[in-house]
């Protein structure tokens, strides 16, 4: 293989030739995920585009949200990940989540070029997922139990669920709103008003409840100064509409609250209206799809342990955009770590040019410090050409025995994926996946 570096995928161009319907996850109760019923929405979708699923060379199957939840989350998604090819496949945490929905919506590209603080906040059926993005940089991200289908009705408009996340509020208020009843609008009204005043202190525009604060799914909140505010996910479909409509027709379109609560996040924010940008995708802030590409990196260069091979799916950590500083490896992949709901990571860095040693040695043992918390082979992608000697100098300072695999020449982003396939005579298979959104 030659010494030149191998570029990370850019996408120059995308077009979308079909849209399903925004459809409900299938359950088969509160707790499980109904994968055979998932299983036909896709093929449903699959023969109204005319697309054979042979013909798809990679794709995302990432599971957010509620659902993400599910005692059978991940075992869906593998499945689902089976049955379609070889995809990409997440099940999102909150915090990853948040991420995700911050780069589909255009709040990362919006902050990026007015230079500004923007927190956009996706709000679906029982989530709301918050990135805060400086300049482009995600400086933080969290979620609360915060959704339209915290509430939902069957087609008569009497109550089938209440979550028991929101039951503590309802208890404060003292609302009259049960399971088996018609509520009155005017309870409805109180509820997603008080979660909309929540959403007002997580955007630090007023101080923090107790309320909201029993509302954290996440930990890690950073109160931060806000420039703008998106909005995006289900419920914002309905931020920024006409918020004098309040009627109880606006509970009966999905059978949930979730208009209603649009619809009072708009009346909550209307003085904040200035600051409000409009997003690129709503509902659809998410991933759409997946681009890929495949290379064989020769042996003699690279350090790996073939019993820890093959390797799939695996998310790529970049700790630094730009400049890296060596000593701040472990503090600044570890920023970033915990946006991942996932055992397993790479570390991808640029790297010196021409190393010494003791730069060599000052980087291998950030990334040891790394692996005492992360689980699985100690995985280092490399641009610079000395994979071999960090993998020699990582193996050698490791207190316990652990598969090592450093490659080099490759450049990638975060938010990529990779995999590892099993040596082909002196050479390794690599493919880096990056994700695409519809923004």
């Amino acid at each position: 293989m030659s010494s030149s570096l191998i570029k990370e995928t850019v996408i120059e161009g995308k077009e979308i030739i079909y849209k399903s319907p925004v459809i409900v996850t299938p359950l088969l109760d509160e707790v499980t995920i109904d994968f055979n019923g998932i299983k036909d929405i896709v093929s449903k979708a699959l023969k109204e585009s005319n697309i054979d699923k042979n013909q798809i060379s990679t794709g995302a199957v990432i599971i957010t949200g509620e659902t993400a939840r599910k005692e059978n989350a991940e075992e869906v998604s593998k499945n689902l990940s089976e049955y379609l090819g070889d995809f990409v496949v997440a099940t999102a945490g909150p915090k990853l989540e948040s991420l995700l929905a911050g780069y589909g919506s255009g709040a990362s590209e919006m902050s990026k070029n007015l230079s500004r603080r923007v927190v956009n906040l996706d709000i679906g059926g029982g989530t709301t997922n918050v990135s805060v993005f400086n300049c482009g940089e995600c400086e933080q991200t969290f979620a609360l139990d915060i959704g339209g289908r915290l509430i939902k009705f069957n087609t008569d408009g009497k109550i089938i669920y209440i979550s028991k996340r929101i039951e503590f509020i309802l208890k404060e208020m003292n609302l009259n709103i049960q399971v088996g009843r018609k509520p009155k609008l005017q309870n409805l009204i109180h509820i997603c008003e008080k979660l909309s005043n929540c959403l007002l202190e997580v955007c630090c525009l007023k101080e923090l409840s107790e309320d909201t604060k029993r509302l954290f799914i996440s930990e890690g909140y950073e109160p931060f100064e806000t420039d703008y505010i998106s909005f995006s996910g289900g419920v914002g479909e309905y931020v920024l509409e006409d918020h004098r409509k309040i009627s109880i027709e606006g509970t009966q379109k999905h059978n949930d609250i979730g208009p209603l609560l649009g619809n009072c996040i708009s009346r909550e924010f209307k003085n904040y209206k200035n600051i409000i940008l409009s997003p690129k995708e709503k509902i659809r802030a998410t991933v759409i799809g997946a681009g890929n590409y495949s290379l064989n990196i020769s042996g003699s260069t690279i350090a790996f342990e073939k019993a820890a091979l093959p390797l799939k799916n695996i998310p790529i950590i970049k700790p630094f955009e730009k400049k890296e500083n060596l000593n701040e490896i472990y503090n600044k992949v570890m920023k970033k770590i915990d946006l991942l709901n996932e055992s397993m990571v790479a570390i991808s860095l640029i790297g010196p040019r021409s190393p010494s040693y003791e730069e060599i040695k000052l980087i291998g043992n950030q990334i040891i410090k790394v692996f005492k918390i992360v689980s699985g082979p100690l995985i280092v992608i490399l641009e610079n050409d000395f994979a071999k000697a960090l993998g020699q100098v990582i193996s050698l300072n490791l207190e316990e025995k652990r598969e090592v695999i450093c490659i080099d020449k490759i450049s990638t982003k975060n938010g990529d994926y990779i995999d590892i396939g099993l040596p082909m005579g002196d050479a390794i298979p690599v493919v880096i996946k990056t994700l695409i959104y519809n923004s």
